[in-house]
C-alpha cells in the first residue's frame, strides 16, 4: 500500500493560509497552489485529481444540492486520500494506523497546533480547527482520508450531532 504523505500535509498547510469564501470560485487558484487539477468549474460537481501518489488521486468537492452552476455557489468540503485504496486484502489495519500516525504527526510538525477533537468510532480520526477551516484525518477500514471543511458547515454538521445525541 502507498501513501502520500508529503503531499497531503502540503495540502493541508496550503489550506491552512488560503483566504477561503467557500465557494466554487475558491477551487482554480487552491488547486493550483497544490500542483492539483481541476475541471467543470461551470459544471454541477466540478472534478479535483490530486497530485498524491496514489491509486484514487481523485478529490471530491462536496456541495450543497442546488440547480445552479455559478461559480459563487457554495462548497462544504473537500475529501482526499492520502493513501492507496486497498479493497482486496483483509487486516490493513497496521498499515493504516502507520500511514494515519505519520501524516497526522506530519500535519502537528507543520502547525504546532495539537487536534481539538478526536474520535475512534465507527473510524479513527483527528479534527482541527483553524480560522477559515477545519481539516479532519481521518482513517478507514481501506484508506486513510483527509477532508478540508468550511466552517461553517462544520458547525451545522456539529449541531446535527448534538441535537442526536440530546435525544
Amino acid at each position: 500500500m502507498r501513501a502520500d504523505i508529503e503531499r497531503a500535509a502540503q495540502a493541508v498547510r496550503v489550506a491552512t493560509e488560503f483566504d477561503w469564501t467557500w465557494t466554487v470560485k475558491d477551487l482554480q487558484p487552491f488547486c493550483g497552489r497544490v500542483g492539483w487539477q481541476v475541471s467543470g468549474l461551470d459544471e454541477q460537481f466540478p472534478a479535483v485529481t490530486t497530485n498524491l501518489e496514489v491509486n484514487r488521486p481523485d478529490a471530491v468537492v462536496f456541495m450543497p444540492e442546488a440547480p445552479t452552476t455559478e461559480l459563487s455557489r457554495q462548497t462544504n468540503q473537500i475529501s482526499f486520500r492520502a493513501s492507496d485504496v486497498v479493497l482486496d486484502r483483509d487486516n490493513l489495519g497496521p498499515e493504516l494506523d502507520e500511514v494515519f500516525d505519520a501524516l497526522v504527526q506530519r500535519m502537528f510538525e507543520l502547525h504546532g497546533q495539537r487536534p481539538t477533537d478526536w474520535w475512534i468510532e465507527p473510524t479513527r480520526g483527528l479534527r482541527w480547527d483553524f480560522r477559515a477551516l477545519v481539516v479532519t484525518a481521518t482513517i478507514s477500514a481501506t484508506s486513510v482520508y483527509v477532508d478540508l471543511v468550511s466552517p461553517a458547515y462544520q458547525r451545522w454538521h456539529d449541531e446535527l450531532e448534538q441535537n442526536a445525541d440530546d435525544e
